[in-house]
């Protein structure tokens, strides 16, 4: 339920008491070591997410779609000269 990369920490449940839980657990973790959290910079019990250029939810992962707007949109070559 808990996901570490870098300085990002991802929480995940599938369900909002489970959720609590598992904040409850992840931000003891981080204040027995003396860590702290940069509140502006956290999202809490979120539907979704967008990650290292993904979106992340409860129906899986999938790309952002920003990310891959221009390759969607790209025109279907009409010509050998365009394929080219």
């Amino acid at each position: 339920f808990i996901l570490v990369f870098f300085d990002d920490i991802l929480v995940y449940s599938k369900n909002l008491q489970q959720h609590k839980h598992h904040l409850n657990i992840a931000l003891s973790i981080l204040r027995q070591h003396q860590l702290k959290v940069k509140l502006s910079k956290c999202s809490f019990a979120t539907a979704s997410v967008e990650y290292l250029g993904h979106i992340i939810s409860g129906d899986g992962v999938s790309t952002d779609p920003s990310k891959i707007a221009e390759i969607v949109n790209w025109s279907v070559p009409t010509s050998v000269k365009q394929l080219r």
